[in-house]
């Protein structure tokens, strides 16, 4: 069983003073008196660029395979929002718990900066206040994650991969949990993974989708682009967006998966703006930046009470080259709750106005694998 990082004071990445692995009560606060709210960790630890994207905000370790962390949504994120502005954004909890598993491989497991995360797998559902449990308030939502590590794998004295379990609370009350798989790759070994030739920067994104049939307020946040095939589209890797693409990178990112597959399951329930409270995605292939990737939503069949309460769920599948790069299900309800009526959607998404990209026709799309 691997220790945990002792305090360097060499380190660049700032570690919890005495005390660490006390305890905590989610009802009084630390049981050390330390502050897991006071200010963010090194944006190094999560792998961003900017500080106003970094949402952890301290963590101490309770075991070798567990940890608790601090994390803090701002009141109104510039990206991640809902219409109404009356609840946080679910899909924070996703970026959330991606940070989360980073900051511990760091952090915690020693993983050396420059070190590449290959995220396998990311999932998170809200607990049983639902949408309620993320009400927008006064001030910014303060969080606690409880983290347990499972199926952690060393190669020689290194973190190769790991898993992260997250419970999360707001104000001693569960709101939340998931889940993510991490492995990791030094920097020789992504190098030839990835090959010399990898692009970085990427073509001009196609044209986007109306923004309101995908439920966004600005075409630069738009990250699907139409096609000629019913419920199926173009992803749109914009490298200018300054959330998605917070650095620079020579892939996809995960978020960016995570988006394209709300927008598309969003697009299936137009008109009625819906949130996934509910998500399991699979990353099966890194997706390029500089080769067309298809973005296809089916919706699933509804069963058990939630169905009544207008929760459906969506399948979306990402596809490359003729092969699924990602795979996202998610569980979709109103964020109002459910509509006593529903007026029938139209299907004007691949017959927009807009132009949709040459050459993709129903009949020349890949079949997903």
């Amino acid at each position: 069983m691997p220790s945990i990082v002792e305090p360097d004071p060499h380190s660049p990445y700032s570690h919890p003073g005495p005390g660490r692995g006390r305890g905590f009560d989610f009802h009084d606060g630390p049981a050390t008196g330390y502050d897991f709210h006071d200010r963010t960790v090194s944006r190094h630890l999560v792998h961003r660029a900017s500080v106003s994207e970094v949402f952890l905000t301290g963590w101490q370790a309770t075991g070798p395979y567990d940890f608790l962390l601090g994390a803090q949504w701002p009141r109104l994120h510039g990206f991640y929002r809902l219409p109404g502005d009356r609840y946080h954004d679910p899909v924070l909890m996703a970026e959330t718990i991606r940070q989360a598993g980073l900051l511990i491989g760091h952090a915690g497991f020693g993983v050396p900066r420059g070190h590449h995360f290959a995220m396998e797998d990311l999932s998170y559902a809200l607990g049983e206040p639902g949408l309620p449990g993320l009400a927008v308030t006064a001030g910014p939502a303060s969080l606690m994650l409880a983290v347990d590590c499972e199926d952690v794998r060393m190669r020689g004295c290194r973190l190769s991969s790991l898993r992260v379990r997250v419970e999360v609370t707001r104000d001693g009350a569960p709101i939340g949990h998931g889940t993510g798989q991490l492995r990791v790759i030094s920097p020789s070994s992504y190098a030839r993974l990835r090959g010399p030739a990898r692009r970085t920067v990427t073509p001009r994104p196609p044209a986007p989708a109306a923004p309101e049939l995908v439920g966004r307020a600005q075409p630069a946040d738009v990250v699907l682009s139409p096609t000629l095939a019913p419920d199926t589209w173009l992803l749109r890797a914009d490298a200018t967006h300054p959330v998605l693409f917070d650095h620079e990178l020579d892939h996809v990112p995960a978020m960016l998966v995570l988006e394209a597959a709300r927008q598309a399951a969003q697009r299936l329930r137009h008109p009625e703006p819906v949130v996934p409270v509910e998500l399991v995605t699979s990353f099966d292939r890194y997706i390029e930046l500089d080769r067309p990737c298809f973005v296809r939503a089916v919706p699933e069949p509804a069963a058990g009470p939630g169905a009544a309460g207008g929760r459906l769920p969506v399948l979306v599948r990402l596809v490359q080259d003729g092969r699924t790069a990602a795979e996202c299900r998610m569980l979709t309800a109103p964020v109002d709750g459910p509509a006593e009526s529903q007026a029938a959607p139209d299907r004007r998404d691949a017959y927009d106005g807009r132009t949709a990209a040459p050459g993709l026709g129903a009949s020349r799309l890949p079949l997903a694998s």
